[in-house]
Formats: structure tokens, C-alpha cells, sequence
């Protein structure tokens, strides 16, 4: 946010702020009898149906460019218990390179552009790396490694045909040092990383769950010494009206998450785009419909960024 009164980094007339973000967004692999793009398409639907059904809300997907994870279970029990050896090697062995790769998957790519009022950032290149970290890969990685994962990712998007904004999600939460400054080298403009769903809502809250920590938990912030812009995801399916309102009450950016498959293997997202929880936010989002009216923005994340960064003139904190 700004120096001084909480609102100003809100449009003209505008007194809060609400985005939506999906990540793990990827065609999915061939699996358990179904062909490559069945599982996406269900869930994109959910997503289809939340937007027709409020023509203001836009949303951004993240998308993986070339997903490689299987599902988050260590196979290699034993290779995992030495020491250095496990650093490099991935405790379960991850899909060959391209077999989802977006631009291999023309059906895939159609499902996303057909969606109204949505826009596609990068969530990592493969969300997947060698080590205990499982799917935080890009970890300690230097600048240069991140900056050309970030390179691949987005030229996979550019075959694929898939329009682009400059933002990343970074899978397991995870934005260290290297990757801040590669994305400062490429010019891009937002990082969604931080996921703090617990800590009260209030002006002067601080980031204190998963990925960066520090920033503020309801407004979109300026990452130390970068040009980027951060924005905190502060509410998913787990979260209370309430808390929706509390965010919004001070002006701040209700920051909406969710994931886009409900089920991975064994492991099961508490925030997959199910019915439950399209219907769960189709209820919110008329809530505050009811309550805010046109005094409410409903900006892609990539708006909040531009917004944020025509606001300040040098790289620094906006506090």
C-alpha cells in the first residue's frame, strides 16, 4: 500500500478490492483410463461457471508450461536417507519431459482462451526438483538458473499461442533471492507467494505462513529492493465470510486462491475448484456484490500490479 491514507492504492471511487487465482493449472498426463485433459476440463468448467455467473470477477490461472509432478508421495524411501545423494535425486520419479507440455496439448490451450475474463502467469516450469523440496524448484537455484526456467516457461507459452502475464506463482510458495532478481532482469511485474490464512486482518498485518514473510497480509506491496509487486493470498475454501469482510473493510485486496484439482493421487487440496467450492465463492462473491456494488474493483492481478508500480517511482517498500 501507500504511504498515508490506506485506499489510495485503489482506483478513483473504488473502496476495496477482489482478485481470483488458480494455480496447478496443466492439462494432466494420460491417466487411471482417461485421456490427457479430462480432469482440467472439469475443473475449468467449475471456473466457467463462476465467471459467467459474475461478469465482474476476472481471474488469473497459473499455469505450469511443461508439468512433470506425479502425485506428492516419496517412492525412493531409501535413496532419500543419504546424505547428499538425496539432494540429487527426486524422491518419486517425475513424468519425462513433455508429456504435458501446454503446446503439446492444442485441446488444453482452446479450453483456456476460451475462458472470459482470464489471463495466464507462470506457476514454475515443471513443479517439480530434486530433493526433499519435491516441488519448491526453484529452491536455492542461482539467478541465471531461475531467469532461464523463467525464459523456458514463457516461451513454452509463446509456442502454445497462450498471451501471457508477467507474474509468477512460485510452486511450494518458495521466492528466494534468485528468483526475485531474475524476475527484476526480465521485467516482470508480479509474484503471488506468500499464503498467510490465519493471521487477523488489519492494516498493519504481516505475512507469517507459507513462501515470503514480512509483507502485508491485505494490500499489494512492493518486494524490498525490486520492482515487483506482491500479492498475499489471504483467503481459500478453508476461510470464513467473516475474514472475507474483515479484509475488505480495510480496503484491502481480497486475495482468493485456489487450486485447481481437487484430488492429486492420494493427496487431496483443501481449495481444488470442486462444486463445493465454485458454489461456496458463487455465495461470497454475491455477498459482496450485495454490499459493495460498483464501489468494488475486480482486477486481474496483473492490473494490480500496474496500478501498484504507476504509483511509485523507484524500486522500495510501500508502506
Amino acid at each position: 500500500m501507500t504511504r498515508g491514507e490506506p485506499r489510495a492504492w485503489l482506483p478513483p471511487g473504488r473502496i476495496a478490492a477482489v482478485c481470483l487465482s488458480v494455480d496447478d493449472v496443466h492439462p494432466t498426463a494420460a491417466i487411471d483410463g482417461r485421456a490427457a485433459g479430462d480432469v482440467a476440463r472439469e475443473a475449468l468448467d467449475h471456473l466457467g461457471w463462476l465467471l459467467d455467473r459474475h461478469p465482474l470477477l476476472h481471474a488469473t490461472l497459473f499455469v505450469t508450461p511443461d508439468w512433470r509432478a506425479r502425485p506428492p508421495a516419496t517412492t525412493r524411501r531409501l535413496v532419500q536417507r543419504v546424505p547428499v545423494l538425496r539432494d540429487w535425486t527426486y524422491a518419486t520419479r517425475p513424468w519425462p519431459r513433455g508429456v504435458s507440455r501446454v503446446d503439446r496439448h492444442p485441446g488444453f490451450v482452446a479450453m483456456l482462451q476460451r475462458l472470459p475474463r482470464t489471463d495466464v502467469a507462470l506457476h514454475g516450469l515443471h513443479h517439480v526438483c530434486r530433493g526433499p523440496g519435491a516441488v519448491a524448484e526453484f529452491g536455492h537455484r542461482s539467478r541465471a538458473a531461475c531467469r532461464a526456467m523463467l525464459q523456458r516457461g514463457t516461451a513454452i507459452f509463446d509456442a502454445a499461442g497462450l498471451a501471457w502475464s508477467r507474474g509468477v506463482s512460485p510452486p511450494g510458495w518458495q521466492a528466494p533471492p534468485g528468483l526475485l532478481a531474475a524476475m527484476d532482469d526480465l521485467d516482470m511485474s508480479f509474484i503471488a507467494s506468500a499464503r498467510d490464512l490465519v493471521t487477523a486482518a488489519d492494516p498493519c498485518a504481516r505475512t507469517n505462513g507459507s513462501g515470503l514473510r514480512g509483507l502485508s497480509l491485505v494490500f499489494p506491496e512492493a518486494v524490498p529492493g525490486t520492482r515487483l509487486v506482491h500479492i498475499t493470498t489471504n483467503f481459500q475454501a478453508t476461510s470464513t465470510r467473516e475474514r472475507a469482510f474483515s479484509i475488505l473493510g480495510l480496503g484491502g485486496l481480497l486475495s482468493i486462491k485456489a487450486h485447481l484439482f481437487t484430488r492429486f493421487g492420494s493427496y487431496r487440496a483443501l481449495d481444488g475448484l470442486d462444486r463445493p467450492y465454485a458454489s461456496s465463492l458463487d455465495q461470497l462473491l454475491a455477498s459482496i456484490e450485495d454490499a459493495y456494488g460498483e464501489s468494488a474493483w475486480w482486477p486481474r492481478m496483473a492490473d494490480v500490479a500496474e496500478r501498484v508500480r504507476t504509483m511509485r517511482p523507484s524500486p522500495a517498500v510501500l508502506a
